[in-house]
């Protein structure tokens, strides 16, 4: 008999609706789903705690039912739900990578401040107690070894698109593999290998060397230390060279008012533009 399930993906949670399914003939985005009940009594476990949830003002009206979002102080969440289950995903904006925002971040938890992590963790533990009270679940989380290599053999046996499927091989037999150009091209444009020693500089500044292994795409897992992997794009790795600044290195920031200037340069159309030309007096073809 088939059960329910969840699974723990860095700072996100999600629950998987394996049994019930919408009557046939119904619309299964408008069938109300038990877990979409259970999903609320989340939320209302949340709410006891000190946050506050609401719907996503952000998503068109005709949808904004099944998207949430909260906060309690700097930690925040981002919820959806949908008929095969829900998905709740916490993340902060302290310490970020991506300009749109700690929601879109990689490596969510390794970016949290200490005290932001702890409480996250608490209430991760909280949800799955609960989850675990109202219904027998079947816990599908990965497998995440401590071992840097052991951890990477996990996830090219779990992943469909590594012909791996099980943990039985030694990294060091994938030494000298590589990928289409397209995704295994470095900083410079050299040939990425499996086995390869690379740099590349992290989202503080900070510059980092390690031994890569392709993951997905163009994305390549890095192992900086024993314990330590990194996920990192092909074109951020490179090969350090002498004049290579060495030391921490802030990530170029563009001003918000040049970013506004340029924005409004691309969204004028181009008679536009050589009008404005031929007004200041510029010869335009």
């Amino acid at each position: 008999m088939n059960k329910n399930s969840y699974q723990i993906h860095d700072t996100t949670i999600y629950y998987r609706n394996n049994t019930v399914k919408a009557p046939k003939g119904a619309d299964s985005w408008r069938f109300k789903y038990p877990h979409f009940g259970t999903l609320h009594r989340l939320f209302n476990m949340l709410r006891a705690e000190g946050f506050t949830i609401e719907n996503d003002a952000e998503v068109a009206k005709c949808i904004r039912d099944d998207y949430f979002i909260g906060r309690r102080g700097d930690l925040e969440l981002y919820a959806h739900r949908y008929p095969a289950g829900f998905e709740i995903m916490f993340f902060q904006n302290i310490v970020i990578e991506n300009q749109n925002g700690g929601r879109y971040d990689f490596d969510k938890f390794q970016k949290m401040p200490y005290m932001i992590r702890l409480r996250f963790i608490k209430y991760r533990d909280k949800i799955i107690a609960l989850l675990k009270s109202v219904e027998d679940l079947e816990d599908d989380t990965k497998q995440s070894p401590r071992l840097a290599e052991e951890w990477i053999k996990a996830r090219y046996a779990e992943e469909w698109h590594h012909e791996q499927t099980d943990t039985n091989f030694l990294l060091s037999d994938l030494d000298g593999q590589t990928q289409e150009p397209y995704n295994g091209r470095d900083r410079e444009g050299l040939t990425l290998h499996n086995g390869d020693i690379k740099y590349f500089r992290a989202w503080n500044g900070r510059l980092y060397r390690g031994r890569v292994y392709h993951n997905i795409n163009n994305m390549w897992w890095v192992i900086v230390d024993r314990f330590t992997v990194k996920n990192v794009a092909s074109f951020e790795l490179f090969d350090l060279k002498p004049e290579d600044n060495r030391r921490r290195q802030a990530r170029p920031r563009i001003p918000e008012a040049y970013q506004k200037r340029r924005q409004a340069i691309e969204d004028t159309k181009t008679k536009e533009l050589m009008n404005e030309l031929r007004r200041r007096g510029v010869k335009v073809g």
